[in-house]
């Protein structure tokens, strides 16, 4: 339940956080106290201030900076992301973004009911989240609708990674069973949870997602109880009470409840069953959020002001009036983990956190009317406009500003063409593009734009990003021009899209048109959880999601000029999409669950269906590249088999067509570290990747078509990466977890380094990056996982 701020529990003073102004208490939980905080540059976060008894545990403090740098690998679109910590401090806190909405408990105990739409959309956006989580190898352990937020674009999954290490730390009692029971909140704790297994894995996150639907949808949970000790015994041994819940809902509800975990579906296969059995629709553009306290015309729903408009940075003075007194009105109600101290209960010899069972809410009629929560999702330690900073180059302090030399780009990447402010620069994943002096922005100077967990394009002289909020940025000297806090989305790999005067993003269940100049909102188009990034023609924008469907819609206008329904849902959980000339390909598993071997080509501007075929050899999932060659498409990407999936083996080269014979290059260097194949840049007959190492990388090149290695050179700069090298005139790009090189792109001599700022916990977990740099003129804007965005002038002498 969502409390209003207050002061330090009991008599105690509000805790000493370096960086932040504690302003008051939100709660309290099992690991510690949540304070609500605020940094330098104004925004507000959640502070979780760990208690002293776990603190001086032995080895708590390894386990919790394990967690938290994990944590903060979680990305998408419905969880509120780890941004700051010090497991090393006294007492040890962490800070997540804050987020001012009505908790889903509250929601659901006041009223109104949830319609079957915003039921659909709960599910659909948690599964997503969980999703997320679990990729980077994280069990949330305490899914319970108090640790769920509703903001106006979909719900946020809060207080993640951190349970995982309160079970490390032997928070268990002697009790019902021979090994304890861990803590938790039992009506939505699974089975294995309850027996204190070592080995609860995510499908016990479905089980708790299950029985949380259920109080979502019917006011009851499926195991209920007047004592802990009967709900127990009901959750290990007896069907739950599922005949309150819609018709629609009840299948994939049953299939979550499993009592055993691989009865479950994973959350892949939970978005697919949920889409398959919802029997509403998306179509069609929605329906605005009602705004609070009352609605706001289009043009207002943008953050900026006549100083961001002109250029000048702002540090959070852009937000309309509107946003401050949404901030004002919601900071009271919002509930970082807001479990009181009275809450939590003890049994006798049962150690738990029951939390507040909950009580039916009031019945009211159902209403189809959109969320009114108050949704503008902050960021941590957020610097609005660009800030000048001395970097170190080639290892050593520059001190004064680099010269810039006139220089004559000698050659354009082979069957590139101008970059299209879209991910990769083009529809076809080529990570291959013209650039040239005249692309250089008038007046640039260093800088740097605090943004993280980002992404970006770059569009007439500056960037467009989306993460936490959608700004535009002067590619020039960093000022933000506007920005839009209501559209946001969190992790990498989302990329806005530019058509003309239209920034098209992509928040999660709906597409957003917001203006070039201003940011306000042009239109909204709903769509099915996307599974893709977006990409575009330069005329429509295409999204795709998990079973298949493919989206087109118009970038200027929002409308659909087709969907092409249901092609082969893929096993692997992965669907790509590519676009060369007027064909769109859809790629798939579908007879085996090691990569893609199926495709689908679809008319570009129809969406009629042309053919579809196995592919000669299988790839590994998101590699894929299209050129045209000879007149004909040719597919790369990277081989995969069962001996080495995820990770591939050799760079594959096919004409994509039936039967076409298929050209491997055996690999000499790594292609992936176990999780999936590197994307690839690539140019007719030749492939540039990056291999990892010990060491941070090496940047390699071969000749695809005449199947041997060209040359492969070390990357200067350690840490990891996921990003592709970016071909940008005569030259290629890298950027890694440490620093950015500049690289002939014939001969791979070296021609530029710099290093980046990045984050540094002190623990084995290695903080990577997956998002691509961009470049104009010469000039890299760099992705980095401390700074957000660095630009930096590989041409200074």
């Amino acid at each position: 339940m969502a409390q209003e701020a207050q002061g330090a529990p009991g008599n105690e003073e509000l805790p000493d956080i370096p960086g932040y102004r504690i302003d008051s208490h939100l709660g309290s939980g099992g690991m510690g106290h949540v304070y609500l905080g605020t940094s330098p540059s104004g925004r507000q976060v959640a502070v979780k201030v760990i208690r002293g008894n776990l603190a001086h545990q032995p080895d708590f403090r390894g386990r919790f900076r394990r967690e938290v740098t994990a944590a903060r690998q979680v990305s998408g679109a419905f969880t509120a992301p780890v941004v700051d910590a010090d497991p090393d401090a006294d007492p040890p806190w962490m800070a997540t973004l804050f987020v001012p909405g009505q908790p889903l408990d509250e929601r659901v105990t006041k009223g109104p009911a949830l319609t079957d739409e915003e039921l659909y959309r709960l599910a659909t956006g948690l599964a997503e989240a969980l999703r997320d989580i679990h990729r980077v190898g994280i069990v949330h352990r305490d899914l319970k609708p108090g640790n769920v937020l509703l903001a106006d674009d979909g719900p946020r999954v809060i207080d993640f990674g951190i349970v995982r290490a309160a079970d490390d730390a032997a928070l268990t009692a002697p009790g019902l069973t021979g090994t304890g029971v861990t803590i938790g909140t039992p009506p939505f704790m699974s089975p294995e949870q309850i027996r204190a297994q070592k080995d609860v894995g995510p499908r016990s996150d479905i089980f708790s997602l299950g029985s949380m639907l259920t109080y979502a949808a019917s006011g009851r949970v499926p195991f209920d109880a007047t004592d802990v000790y009967t709900l127990v015994y009901q959750l290990v041994h007896e069907p739950p009470k599922l005949d309150a819940l819609p018709g629609w809902l009840r299948p994939t509800v049953e299939r979550c409840l499993a009592k055993e975990p691989d009865d479950r579906p994973d959350a892949a296969e939970l978005l697919a069953l949920l889409a398959d059995t919802y029997p509403g629709t998306l179509e069609g553009p929605a329906t605005p959020p009602a705004a609070s306290p009352a609605p706001a015309a289009p043009d207002a729903e943008t953050d900026s002001d006549a100083d961001s408009a002109t250029g000048t940075a702002s540090d959070g003075e852009g937000d309309t009036a509107a946003d401050v007194d949404a901030r004002r009105d919601t900071a009271s109600d919002a509930g970082a983990d807001a479990d009181t101290a009275s809450d939590a209960t003890d049994m006798g010899s049962v150690t738990t956190d029951l939390g507040r069972v909950p009580t039916p809410p009031p019945r009211r009629g159902r209403r189809r009317r959109a969320l009114t929560v108050a949704a503008a999702v902050v960021a941590v330690s957020t610097i609005a406009g660009g800030l000048v900073y001395e970097f170190r180059a080639g290892g050593e302090s520059t001190g004064t500003r680099p010269t810039t030399r006139a220089r004559t780009v000698t050659s354009q990447p082979k069957g590139s063409a101008e970059y299209l402010a879209a991910q990769s620069g083009s529809p076809n994943f080529s990570y291959a593009y013209h650039d040239s002096p005249e692309r250089r922005p008038d007046g640039w100077r260093q800088w740097q734009y605090n943004l993280q967990n980002s992404d970006c394009v770059y569009a007439d002289s500056s960037l467009v990003c989306l993460g936490d909020r959608a700004v535009r940025i002067d590619a020039a000297t960093g000022k933000e021009l506007w920005r839009n806090s209501k559209v946001s989305t969190y992790g990498s790999q989302n990329s806005p899209v530019v058509v003309g005067d239209i920034a098209v993003v992509n928040v999660g269940d709906r597409l957003v048109g917001l203006s070039l100049a201003d940011g306000s909102v042009k239109w909204r188009y709903a769509t099915a959880v996307l599974a893709d990034r977006l990409m575009s023609d330069g005329e429509r924008v295409y999204s795709l999601t998990e079973d298949g469907t493919v989206y087109s819609v118009d970038a200027r206008t929002g409308t659909k000029p087709w969907v092409e329904g249901s092609h082969y849902p893929s096993r692997s959980g992965t669907v790509g999409q590519r676009v060369l000339g007027d064909r769109f390909y859809v790629f798939t598993t579908k007879d085996t669950e090691i990569g893609d071997d199926y495709v689908t080509v679809l008319d570009k501007d129809s969406g009629r269906r042309l053919d579809s075929f196995k592919l000669p050899a299988v790839c590994s999932p998101g590699t894929e590249a299209l050129l045209e060659e000879d007149g004909r498409p040719r597919l790369y990407c990277v081989a995969v088999d069962k001996y080495s999936a995820p990770s591939g083996q050799g760079v594959l080269r096919m004409e994509l067509a039936k039967g076409a014979e298929v050209t491997r290059t055996e690999a000499g260097a790594a292609l992936g570290a176990g999780q999936a194949g590197p994307e690839l840049s690539v140019t007719p007959g030749r492939v540039m990747y990056v291999a990892p190492t010990a060491t941070g990388g090496e940047l390699v090149s071969v000749d695809a078509a005449r199947r041997k290695e060209l040359w492969r050179v070390p990357i200067p700069s350690k840490g990891h990466t996921d990003a592709p090298p970016i071909q940008a005139g005569d030259r290629v790009y890298v950027v890694n977890g440490q620093g950015a090189a500049a690289f002939d792109a014939r001969t791979g001599k070296l021609l530029y380094r710099h290093s980046l700022p990045y984050l540094d916990d002190d623990s084995d977990f290695d903080i990577g990056l997956d998002t691509e740099p961009l470049v104009a003129g010469g000039i890299l804007y760099a992705p980095s996982t401390k700074a957000g965005w660095v630009a930096l002038d590989t041409e200074a002498t």
